[in-house]
């Protein structure tokens, strides 16, 4: 398929299950010198080919972080793969999810995309990296470890722990982190749950729901909240690897909560990295991208870390009145990402072993 109205050329690729991925190509470039190409892997919930995000969820309008970039590395004359997750394409079958509805099947369309895309005459086989943000960084890691041949990797606000771990420090840890670091536990450990619900600016973006006041009062003991808090989240892992939530079925929370740390993936990958990562990002804090980071430098790796000022999660600033926002990519750090991708794909840059 070829789009006349763009200043790209787009071709699509068969993936597995009758999906496709979209090759976004340079238009106009010589036709017989391949060109580098990135396969593009969306963060959590934002599922289709242009990780979309509506209004409410980036704070800032619609978004498409894919749609945008994809643009931006085709006019930097590098090749864009980008295709809708099985979120989109399979059916949630009242919560319990499809064996195709899995952590591991986005793995499985991530290493077919590099297959096919390195199989297109257009592009050069040997510079074809994977780029994923935030849950898109686990599947890359997953799928270079499965290629296991130096496949490069861009990763953009990483998750270095096993998803249990993970998921527990957001359900659990952060909240104590920051009612601690906020200032709301006095010195004799009752925490003030009042104070805490006025701070919406502190909570904005990750903890909008505040009803802890409601339930428990206008103060607890810290240790008996940790208790409260902690229960609560049990409550959430039984439900979502069981019977699924709202936002994945439970074929899905069962197999990722079942996978290994994308730490553990490093010792099957051999090739060059590039991480990017906000340092207001309170998602995937920046410990987890240098978690990665000096692992692979530890194993010998080509790796190059960036922490970017002033970004959240997904590399864009607090509005004026200092509300954290969900994109879309801070102009100066999606050149910056490009920038990166372009030198990681240079085969004269992008030795393993710095």
């Amino acid at each position: 398929m070829t789009d006349a109205l763009t200043p790209d050329r787009r071709v699509e690729l068969p993936l597995d299950g009758g999906g496709t991925a979209v090759l976004r190509l340079p238009a106009g470039g010589p036709p017989d010198r391949p060109v580098p190409a990135v396969v593009l892997l969306q963060p959590f919930g934002a599922w289709n080919r242009d990780a979309f995000m509506p209004a409410e969820v980036s704070g800032n309008g619609p978004v498409g972080l894919f749609a945008d970039l994809g643009a931006a590395l085709v006019g930097a004359g590098i090749a864009a793969v980008s295709f809708d997750t099985r979120f989109v394409t399979e059916d949630f079958a009242g919560g319990a999810g499809t064996p195709r509805l899995t952590f591991t099947g986005m793995v499985d369309d991530a290493v077919r995309a590099v297959e096919q895309a390195r199989a297109h005459a257009d592009v050069d086989a040997s510079r074809v990296a994977l780029l994923g943000v935030s849950m898109g960084t686990e599947v890359a890691l997953a799928a270079a470890e499965r290629l296991a041949d130096g496949t490069r990797l861009a990763l953009v606000a990483p998750i270095a722990e096993q998803c249990a771990v993970f998921h527990r420090w957001k359900g659990l840890g952060r909240q104590l982190e920051w009612l601690v670091g906020s200032g709301f536990v006095d010195a004799d450990g009752t925490v003030d749950l009042k104070a805490a619900k006025a701070d919406h600016l502190g909570r904005h973006g990750w903890w909008d729901d505040f009803d802890l006041d409601e339930r428990l009062g206008s103060g607890i003991e810290i240790e008996q909240l940790r208790a409260e808090l902690a229960a609560a989240y049990d409550a959430w892992e039984l439900r979502a690897t069981g019977h699924g939530d709202e936002s994945a079925p439970a074929s899905f929370w069962s197999d990722w909560f079942a996978q290994p740390a994308p730490l553990r993936r490093l010792s099957g990958t051999s090739g060059a990295m590039t991480i990017h990562v906000g340092a207001e990002d309170w998602t995937t804090p920046p410990r987890h991208a240098w978690s990665v980071h000096r692992a692979a430098v530890g194993q010998g790796l080509r790796s190059d870390l960036t922490v970017h000022p002033r970004l959240g999660h997904l590399m864009s600033p607090r509005t004026a009145d200092g509300l954290r926002t969900y994109g879309p990519f801070d102009p100066d750090f999606q050149r910056a990402l490009v920038g990166s991708v372009g030198a990681l794909l240079d085969p004269g840059t992008a030795e393993q072993g710095g």
